[in-house]
Formats: structure tokens, sequence, C-alpha cells
């Protein structure tokens, strides 16, 4: 049987092709800021052979790779988190510190250890050999472990070795981790205060005690100050009395320990918190009558009009600041739960139709749990998905519905528009829902990595007025904060969210636009999603209030926030009949 012309040829092309994706992916894993290289070459894929439109008969090689390339994402995720969380220990110290494992293999070490490693190696293999001991010995339920006389040859300095809690790493590392720390014992240290606490001492002899901690006799302390050796006596007897110490080796050994345990379990602690000093947010949870929980935050004034934000993917369930401080001043209450699946908020099992009329059923429950009787809904960007259905379905709760950053009108021709990573993923769910699962990871993979920061500059860079307006309003914590919250509890959220962006909602508008006063607000220079390429086709749907703003980009809500106040006040207005017999 003759091979029809040009198949051999298409064949060559495709291997070549999927070479080339998984050379690339691999090459991802060592430099992730490959990740949209890599989203470029995939959209090659997606008309090729390589990518079927039955998802049931995808090629085997194909999905082979992308469940290997999933685990190596996944893995390089979790070691770049460990490696921040340890450095962000190391890097608080001022004094020597590193993290090791039973063993005492170095794991992590800050600057200050390769100094003090290169001073002590005359030492040679007595160096670790207490270090080593202590957790050779380590007890179930010990915490803490002190090793004197190892750091100075007359004595000033001490390590103190903290098992690290479990579950500081993930599955990256096995077996037990410990910190360990080269105490710092001069003056200056902070720790000091807690020890003046703690024995109750007068500031004299506090100084006295961080003296004979740093190695120096009496007479040698009393010439420093300036003063008598009987007077120097006289405070470490009051010392050796305050602190219960038996002679000044046990006052000196006692007190760096002190110190010793106050400076690691206070920087241990601050493991677990966020590299930035900015407090996280404060949520609110609320259960439904379903037994689902569902958390969110409210802004603006609380006695004000109710507002139902449902976010998109960016910027998550927040508002810039001068947004929630115009709602304050307008009169406006913004609800602001997680959407299912986002941050803490319980995901949905569920999939495309099924997983938007579970999560309007959950909205209704959650205004009702609320005592909310009805509200203005906005839909910001994918959450217009949610908006439009839940209006359709519970028109009653509405006093008007206002979807923005998107028409609700998907075409192939603002797909062929949109930024680089929008495209291929938008295409990607319309092809092949492995390929899209495979995508989210690597996106993840790369904030891990990359951080949230850099992933929401280089997304927003194709719409340089969206860009500009993150920078002028200092609202880039804000949307990376949302990216984080969006995947929280993995990729799942995110890939649903795909069915959101990429369904064509025409239909769902005009039996709306009969029910609801609906309106729709884009931006002319949004750079990411071009929906003046279906302004014609959203201007034709009756009744559906469809405004573009010249100077504004997908992040139009913002933006023009002053006009959506308008529009929320006027809709109230026109209620109000309704709203009294409520």
């Amino acid at each position: 049987m003759e091979t029809e012309p040009g198949r051999n040829k298409s064949k060559v092309d495709t291997d070549d092709l999927f070479g080339e994706v998984v050379q690339l992916t691999y090459a991802t894993v060592a430099q992730p800021e490959k990740f949209h290289e890599l989203i470029m070459l995939w959209e090659k894929c997606l008309t090729s052979r390589i990518v079927s439109k039955d998802q049931d008969t995808e090629d085997a090689a194909l999905v082979g790779h992308f469940n290997q390339a999933l685990q190596i994402f996944d893995h390089i995720g979790r070691v770049q988190r460990d490696h921040d969380r340890a450095k962000r220990i190391l890097d608080g110290f001022s004094m020597p510190a590193f993290i090791c494992d039973a063993a005492l293999n170095i794991l992590y070490k800050n600057e200050e250890f390769d100094g003090f490693a290169a001073v002590n190696e005359v030492r040679g293999p007595t160096f670790g050999e207490a270090i080593r001991e202590q957790i050779r010995n380590w007890e179930v339920g010990q915490t803490v472990a002190f090793v004197p006389d190892l750091a100075e040859p007359d004595g000033a300095g001490a390590a103190v070795i903290t098992e690290l809690p479990q579950g500081f790493y993930d599955d990256t590392i096995p077996g037990k981790q410990y910190l360990v720390v080269f105490n710092e014992v001069s003056e200056t240290n902070v720790a000091w205060g807690a020890i003046r606490d703690k024995y109750n001492l007068t500031a004299a002899e506090a100084d006295v005690l961080a003296q004979l901690a740093k190695g120096r006799k009496a007479d040698e302390i009393a010439l420093q100050k300036g003063v008598s050796v009987n007077t120097i006596r006289a405070q470490i007897r009051a010392l050796l009395e305050k602190t219960g110490s038996r002679n000044q080796n046990d006052l000196v050994r006692s007190s760096v320990f002190v110190l010793s345990q106050f400076q690691s379990l206070k920087l241990v602690a601050q493991a677990f918190v966020p590299s930035d000093a900015r407090p996280e947010a404060v949520f609110s949870r609320v259960i439904l009558p379903s037994g689902r929980m569902l958390q969110f935050r409210q802004f603006g004034d609380m006695d004000g009009l109710p507002v139902l934000y449902l976010h998109g993917m960016m910027g998550g369930p927040d508002l810039p600041h001068h947004v929630k401080t115009a709602a304050r001043q307008s009169g406006l209450r913004i609800i602001a739960p997680s959407r299912p699946g986002f941050g803490k908020s319980d995901s949905i099992p569920a999939t495309d139709w099924e997983f938007v009329r579970q999560s309007c059923r959950d909205l209704y429950a959650f205004l009702d749990v609320l005592s909310v009787p009805a509200a203005f809904v906005i839909g910001n960007l994918s959450g217009f998905g949610i908006a439009i259905n839940f209006a359709n379905r519970f028109p009653e709760k509405c006093i008007g519905v206002l979807n923005a950053g998107y028409s609700g009108i998907v075409s192939d021709d603002l797909i062929d528009g949109m930024g680089t990573m929008s495209r291929a993923f938008a295409r990607s769910y319309q092809k092949s829902r492995t390929a899209l699962r495979f995508l989210t990871r690597a996106a993840i993979a790369s904030v891990d990595f990359l951080g949230a920061h850099r992933m929401m500059q280089r997304h927003l860079g194709a719409s340089p007025v969206d860009l500009d307006y993150c920078h002028e309003v200092g609202c880039f914590d804000m949307m990376a904060d949302g990216l984080t919250h969006a995947i929280a509890q993995g990729g799942e959220a995110f890939i649903k969210d795909g069915f959101l962006a990429t369904k064509d909602w025409r239909d769902v508008i005009e039996e709306v636009a009969g029910k609801v006063r609906l309106h729709c607000i884009l931006g002319e220079r949004d750079g990411i999603a071009p929906h003046l390429r279906i302004k014609h086709e959203a201007e034709q749907i009756a009744g559906y209030d469809v405004r573009f703003f010249p100077d504004a980009g997908q992040l139009v809500l913002f933006q023009e926030w002053e006009a959506v106040q308008a529009l929320i006040h006027e809709d109230f207005a026109k209620n109000r009949g309704r709203l009294s017999k409520m």
C-alpha cells in the first residue's frame, strides 16, 4: 500500500516538533524563564498532528512526556520554595549559621558561615564533632541542644542546634534537618534585652554579663570601664545570685544558652512567615447550608449599598487602595468572596457547566447567609462567566450586572489577537485538556521559581497601559497575591477558569439582558485581549450596555472606577421601588 503524498513529510515534521518540545521542556527545568519560549513553541504544536481534537486519541508519546514533565516541574517548584524558606531564615542571622541533615551534610548556609569555616578550618575533624554528637544523640521530643566552647579558642562562643519543624521541607529532602547557629555574644545583640528582663538585671549588670560571655576577665572589664575590680566582682556576685548560677562558668554557659535559644527559636518561627513584611490579608469565612465553606473579604462602607465582586485570575478578591477608599466615601459595601477552588474556599469537583451551576448556587446561599436580599454584581475578567450565569439563574438577587475586562463574546479572531500566554492557554483549552494541565503545572512551577511579581510583570507587559497603571498605583503586590491565591490549591482552579474565559456566552447574555440591567466596560488599549475585534458583535445584542474606554486596558474596572460607581448608584436608584418591597 502506497503512502499518501506528503504523509512522510508530515510525520517527520511532527517528530522534529515533538523533539523541540521535549528539549525545551527540560531546558525550562534548569531555566524557568524559558517558560514563555515553551508557550510559543506549544502554539506550533496546536496546529500540528501531535495534538488531536479527539482528546482520547492523543499521541501516547506526547502524553507520556507531559506526565514526566509534570513531575519535574512539580519537584523544582518544591525545591525552590524550600530554598527560599531556608535562605529567609539564614539571612536573618548576623552570626554564622547553616542547615544540615542528620549526617551533618550542609544543605544551606549563610555568607557569615563561609568566613567562619575558613578561619576555623585548622581545627580539622574535631570542628564539627561536638555538633555531630549532639545530633546523633537527639532524643524524641527534644527541640534544642547547646554546644559550648566551639566558636572561639577562649571559649567566648557557642553553638545552638534546633531541630526544624516537621513539614519545613516537602519531600525534596528526606529525613530530619537541623539549624545550627554559632552565637554572636556581642553586647549589641538585641537578645541581651530578653536576658536582662528574664533575670531583672540592671543595665550595668547586663553589660558585665555580656563582657564575661565574650571571654573577658574581671580585671579586663574593670580596666575597660574605668572602675575598680571590686566593683566588677560585686556585680558578678549579684549576677550569680539573680541567675541561680553555681559559679562564673555556669553563669556564662547558661546565659549564652538563653541567648542562643532566643535567637534561633525566634528565627525558626519566622520560617513560616511570608517572605515580605506585609501582613496577611484578613479573610472571613462562612459555612453554607450545603456544608461548603467560602472565604471572603469586605471593603468600603459596611452599611452601604451591597456590591458582590467576583474576581478573575488576576488580583484575587482584593482591590486597589484608591478603589476601596472611593467605595467607602460613596457608600458602597463591596463583598468579595474567593471563588470556589481559590484561596481557602472549598473547591467544586465538577467541571464546565456543572461547575458554573454549583458556583451560582454557592453565591445564592452566600448572600442569604449574609442577609443580603440583592446586590449589584461585578464579574471582573473571567469572573463574568459566573456573574452572567448567576444573573440568569437568580435575577431577583441582582440589582444590575457589570462585566469588566471581558465581553463574554469569544471568537477565533479575538483569540488570535490575544497576548501569547493567553492565546496558548485558550487554544489548549479548546483542543487538549492533557496539554492544558501540563501548561498549568509549568506555569505554577515558574511562579514558584521566579516569583509571582515577575510572572505578573511579564504577563502585563503585553498591555503597557495596564503595566503602567500597576506601577502608578502600587498594586503589584495585590496582583501577585492574586496569582498566588489562584494556585493555592494547585492548578485546578486555574484550569476550570479556562472554561469561563474561553466560552462564548452570548446566548446567556441575550437571556439576561431581558431580566436584569446588564453592562459591560472594556478598554480599547487592552493588549492582552483586544476586544475591539468583537465590538460590533457586542453592540448588536439588545439590552447589552457596552462601553469602550479609550485610555483603559484589561484592568478597566479599576482604571475607570468613577464611572463604575456611577453605574452602581444609577441601577440602585432605578430599583428603589423593588428594594423597598424586600
